[in-house]
């Protein structure tokens, strides 16, 4: 009886969130809530790199192909052992340079400053190897402007990036907003007229599929009501004095999810005035894993990194964090999205000892996967209401998959999830990067 009204209980709340999750984007229009333009900020983009070779020139000629002209790009080479700094000497014939830092935050040894000859606002840090926390922490030391702006060495910014974002920052509250991340292998044409296409492998049409829904839906919902899990590490921006009140960046696996929640604390501490916003228009563009086995080192560390800061924050719950920020933490991202997935693993196997209970298993289960197939039609909606047009021929072609997406890569991903939180007590901080393709079909155009 006990286990019974804890499956209801957890099924409901399930339902809820779900729920919340497809109704409340429906109605939202978050360009319909914005302050007028009457400043135009400064931007310094930190790139942090370690073995980017084969990525790093799309993310200059992201930045290069920026509508907004006030920024300085900051690549922070973090030791890298292959051939990332010869890369970017030849792209940007770099010099020597010097740039007074005081104070700053803590960070391994910068052994040489260096700026490019062809674009003066491109900088590269070579610094002692130290993890992308401490690449993230020289970066922001050295930089100059007023808003920092994180970006992956594989993530390459829509020409409008900077602009949506000196938007959203017109609201004197906003301390750090997340960025729109879209995966960049399933896009085709040139950049500033790129348009969706779904005849891509399997592995990718679910990742595809699975960011649509978690930045369009989930992550705008969250931002509604000031309960923002994670700034995804792809793309964030900043306040830079806020990231010095707050220290900079742990030293973690998750460095993007615990500084998130170290915003929520210095947010609950200093007197609830400030928010962490998300902006759908300000779109990136990052290169997912393309096989199996280069996802599950994802999704592994990113599960590592979520337990990792669930345990590290876990006398702040209620108390140093907002109570709405502690329910979608706690209730949507472990009870819903870590717990069950041990549930729901283990239930065919213990169906085969006991047979009792199939019938309510199947019905919980048949609700779900039409939910799920609800939630994602509305992901191919509220994508087309934010300019990404799927083909005819296209959402055919995703009505098709959503039954393998459902009942295939969500379960696999089920059993990474299980694995990555198993796998935290046995090696927590274990870093397995997956290998990057570079294999990004279209180019950019540079600035003049």
């Amino acid at each position: 009886m006990v286990l019974l009204l804890l499956t209801f209980t957890l099924f409901i709340a399930f339902v809820l969130f779900q729920t919340v999750y497809i109704l409340i984007p429906l109605f939202k229009n978050e360009k319909k809530k914005r302050s007028p333009i009457t400043r135009q900020h400064s931007f310094s983009i930190i790139v942090p790199a370690y073995n980017e070779e084969k990525v790093i020139e799309n993310c200059i000629q992201g930045y290069l192909h920026q509508a907004h002209g006030d920024a300085e790009l900051i690549i922070v080479n973090d030791g890298s052992t292959d051939a990332t700094f010869d890369v970017l000497k030849e792209l940007l014939d770099l010099h020597l340079y010097h740039r007074p830092c005081e104070g700053g935050l803590v960070h391994k040894e910068v052994i040489n400053v260096f700026r490019s000859s062809l674009h003066p606002s491109i900088y590269v840090l070579d610094k002692v190897n130290g993890g992308k926390a401490d690449a993230l922490n020289a970066g922001i030391t050295f930089s100059r402007n007023e808003l920092v702006v994180t970006l992956d060495a594989d993530s390459i910014l829509g020409e409008d990036a900077l602009v949506e974002m000196n938007a959203a920052f017109q609201d004197h509250r906003v301390i750090a907003c997340g960025g729109n991340v879209l995966i960049s292998q399933a896009f085709s044409g040139e950049m500033g007229h790129l348009k969706p296409t779904f005849t891509i492998p399997n592995v990718i049409r679910y990742q595809f599929l699975q960011y649509l829904t978690a930045f369009l839906l989930h992550k705008r919902v969250q931002a509604a009501v000031g309960a923002i899990t994670v700034i995804a590490g792809a793309f964030g921006t900043f306040r830079r004095e806020t990231l010095f009140h707050i220290q900079g960046f742990r030293s973690t696996i998750g460095e993007d999810m615990d500084i998130t929640l170290k915003l929520h604390r210095w947010i609950e501490e200093n007197g609830r005035s400030s928010r962490i916003s998300f902006v759908p228009s300000a779109v990136c563009y990052t290169e997912c894993p393309d096989t199996l086995k280069s996802m599950f080192k994802q999704r592994v560390r990113w599960q590592k990194a979520f337990i990792d800061c669930l345990i590290h924050y876990r006398s702040s719950y209620f108390t140093r964090f907002s109570w709405r920020f502690s329910l979608f933490f706690l209730v949507d991202q472990f009870v819903i999205g870590t717990l069950n997935a041990f549930t729901v693993i283990a239930a065919p196997i213990v169906f085969i000892f006991r047979h009792d209970g199939m019938t309510l298993f199947l019905f919980l289960g048949l609700t779900a996967v039409m939910l799920f197939m609800y939630q994602s039609i509305t992901t191919i909606y509220i994508s087309r209401l934010h300019g990404i047009r799927f083909s005819k021929r296209d959402i055919i072609r995703i009505l098709c998959f959503l039954p393998v997406e459902i009942g295939v890569y969500r379960m696999i991903n089920l059993v990474f999830v299980v694995y990555g939180t198993l796998s935290y007590f046995h090696q927590p901080q274990s870093w397995d990067k997956f290998e990057r393709s570079g294999t990004v079909g279209w180019k950019g155009v540079k600035r003049a």
